[in-house]
């Protein structure tokens, strides 16, 4: 058969290559770019050798659904590094009388020293959500108001975490599903193993390699799906450039506003579009610098993962340190400043995980199939991250070519799955 691929991101990436050698395959990608959310930049380093930094995805555990397809695609253990632990909360204050050097005034930088204890909270009772099959559907603020804690201790050590992923307020965090907020901070339990690892290269290389090993598939970039119909007792993709392309099933892996556009001349299709209208997305921007404008002042409070709390925000940095010079990797998009110089910045669309959107969802993968049609990506998961993200482009080629072995080994029980 012929299967149609829209969006060339992870979840469309891989899709494709689990069907390689299976069925004839196209993949159409708005962006001249592949890899969605894998998004790696490369600056010069000591001798000459580039250093990889990720705005999108930055880590991943290293025993999940994404080890597994890098060591499928040769991207073996040897092109791993592991990343530091650690966060910081720090609460920004009111800003000094006066600038120095021409800029802004820099704001008075509080560490929050209980939000640490607040976080260990948060995990303790995620794995306990995870544990006893809490519903989806429970908003994160029925279960953490009742804890016995100062607004200031469970906004900067509880709902600053979520905030900060999710690009949303304070305020909006306690609206978020508890359960899949805390499939982010889950104690992983004694004996676990809670490292996580980022490739050497970037994470993008990931996206890179699928497309390399992708031998038979029609990848098109710059090439974005405006519409599906059917015809003649088939599907018919019709991309921006006005070509068609017969096929006998669709995969959306796109954001839920996108697939809903898709959806419009798609007969039969207006229950899946009105479940996609749960669907809601925030602005995220991340951008490198080197100047460590939004950590604390003194470096021994320094830590690989710095959330800053400001007004109804919550945003982060991450660190990485270098021979030649620190550089930092932080959301931008609600900022009062600046840094002195970004040097390269990108902006995402953020799914946020609201009890409504995960209702809709479960009906959504209801209906996975139905004529023809298939969602793959984190329309489909109920957390965002990479390793559910490939897994459900594993389930959808497992469902496409139900003999093909790729799909069965990826899906493997790890002993983390969540019903």
């Amino acid at each position: 058969m012929r299967v149609g691929i829209a969006g060339a991101g992870a979840a469309g990436l891989a899709t494709a290559w689990l069907l390689d050698g299976v069925h004839d395959t196209l993949v159409l990608e708005a962006r001249e770019d592949i890899g969605g959310n894998l998004r790696s930049v490369h600056l010069p380093g000591a001798a000459g050798t580039p250093t990889a930094l990720d705005l999108g995805v930055q880590e991943v555990p290293g025993d999940g659904v994404t080890a597994r397809l890098a060591e499928a695609l040769g991207l073996d253990g040897t092109q791993w590094d592991e990343v530091p632990a650690g966060r910081t909360v720090v609460r920004d204050g009111p800003r000094a009388a006066r600038a120095t050097d021409g800029r802004p005034p820099a704001p008075c930088r509080a560490t929050e020293d209980a939000a640490g204890e607040a976080a260990e909270l948060l995990a303790a009772h995620a794995a306990a959500w995870q544990r006893d099959e809490l519903a989806w559907t429970v908003p994160l603020a029925t279960l953490v108001e009742p804890w016995d804690l100062p607004r200031h201790v469970k906004d900067a050590g509880v709902y600053a975490l979520p905030a900060s992923v999710f690009g949303c307020t304070l305020q909006d965090a306690r609206r978020l599903s508890a359960r899949a907020v805390g499939m982010f901070y889950a104690d992983p339990g004694d004996g676990a193993d809670a490292r996580t690892y980022r490739l050497r290269g970037g994470m993008q290389a990931l996206a890179w390699q699928l497309a390399r090993r992708c031998r038979s598939v029609q990848l098109l970039p710059g090439t974005s799906l405006r519409r599906i119909r059917r015809t003649a007792g088939r599907l018919e993709m019709i991309d921006a450039h006005g070509a068609r392309h017969a096929v006998d099933a669709v995969v959306l892996a796109l954001p839920a506003e996108a697939a809903r556009c898709v959806l419009g001349s798609l007969g039969g299709a207006g229950r899946v579009r009105a479940l996609l209208t749960a669907y809601t997305y925030h602005d995220l921007v991340y951008g490198v610098h080197g100047d460590p404008c939004y950590l604390p002042a003194g470096r021994e409070h320094w830590s690989p993962s710095t959330v800053t709390v400001h007004g109804p925000w919550a945003e982060t940095t991450a660190w990485q340190r270098r021979p030649e010079g620190d550089l930092f990797v932080s959301q931008l998009t609600h900022r009062d400043t600046l840094p002195r110089s970004v040097l390269a910045s990108t902006a995402f669309r953020t799914l946020q995980p609201t009890p409504e959107m995960l209702s809709a969802q479960a009906e959504l993968l209801s209906l996975q199939g139905d004529g023809g049609v298939y969602f793959a990506g984190h329309v489909a998961t109920r957390s965002d991250d990479l390793d559910s993200v490939l897994a459900s482009a594993a389930d959808v080629a497992r469902r496409l070519a139900p003999r093909s072995p790729r799909p069965a080994h990826l899906l493997r029980p790890t002993g983390k799955e969540t019903p």
